[in-house]
């Protein structure tokens, strides 16, 4: 029997991770603009798609649009609802639940700001330095519980910097995105970090694969079981390399901009390696000029053909 799969937020990963799946996952309108609408919304929802899933179910959250810079009350907003979902989840009848699992897109970024010594692997001691890294967090933890309390699995995957076609880049993140379109458009981009600051890129196809490949494993792991793995290319770039690469392959230099904008919470060397499940790290076969290529003709495309 077909496992049946809803995907919670359908932005960069959320809808890579929907086109990968064998089949057509379960979709629900939500009201994200008001806390209560929406968990009423998330509410309603998983009771249809629990009512049409006879066999094992998968939910990927991949909802939210906070970034390091979101203030304190917008992200806690983000976090209860999430949290609020996952008490739906957990007055589920036992044996639905047994059947259960749970993604969460959690933040390296976030979980790793203030932390020491790197390369950091799933071991290394989280130390937030933001509201949004301290709520990630916390919905981590909440996952965990709720799981191991009342019986279903939970992947937690904690996500390097993402990046694709079709980034929202009114989000304030997504440099890759970011360098792009300041070459289509002429517009120079704003530098807040310096330039060597390190960071993991992964190609939002590969992290899609590695999620699908953890949540399949998981449905061997015993009722309860939650499972938190580091995902990203594992091979950090400076973002003055990152810079320099894009300027080689479009043979003219990056406009910037340094010094604008806000850099709390940013952590200068974000090097990972993860020690969990590493054999899925085989996923992640995206190059960054690969990477490049891709999001500067859809960005190209976008321009010249506009919607």
């Amino acid at each position: 029997m077909a496992t049946a799969d809803w995907v919670i937020g359908r932005g960069l990963l959320g809808s890579a991770i929907a086109s990968q799946l064998g089949s057509t996952p379960f979709a629900a309108s939500v009201n994200w603009a008001d806390r209560t609408a929406s968990e009423n919304d998330l509410r309603a929802g998983l009771e249809s798609f629990i009512a049409g899933a006879d066999g094992e179910w998968s939910i990927y959250w991949c909802a939210g649009r906070g970034v390091t810079s979101t203030p304190r009350e917008r992200m806690l907003a983000e976090g209860a609802v999430f949290s609020a979902f996952l008490d739906a989840v957990a007055e589920l009848p036992e044996d639905v639940r047994a059947r259960g699992r749970v993604f969460l897109a959690s933040s390296v970024g976030g979980a790793y700001a203030g932390s020491s010594a790197p390369p950091f692997t799933e071991d290394t001691p989280t130390v937030p330095m933001s509201a949004y890294g301290e709520t990630k967090l916390a919905m981590e933890q909440a996952l965990r519980d709720q799981a191991t309390a009342h019986g279903f699995r939970g992947f937690i995957a904690r996500i390097t910097n993402l990046y694709g076609p079709g980034q929202d880049l009114g989000k304030g993140q997504g440099l890759i995105s970011v360098i792009v379109e300041s070459y289509v458009t002429g517009r120079p981009v704003s530098i807040y970090v310096p330039l060597d600051t390190l960071r993991d890129y992964i190609y939002v196809d590969d992290c899609a694969r590695v999620v699908l490949a953890a949540m399949s494993r998981m449905a061997a792991e015993p009722a309860g079981s939650v499972v938190t793995k580091i995902v990203g290319a594992m091979d950090a770039l400076s973002i003055g390399a990152l810079m320099g690469e894009m300027s080689r392959l479009r043979r003219k230099p990056v406009p910037i901009v340094t010094g604008q904008g806000d850099a709390t919470g940013q952590a200068g060397d974000l090097r990972v390696r993860s020690i969990v499940w590493p054999e899925l790290d085989a996923f992640v076969s995206t190059t960054v000029p690969e990477g490049l290529g891709n999001i500067y003709r859809a960005q190209l495309s976008q321009h010249i053909l506009p919607s």
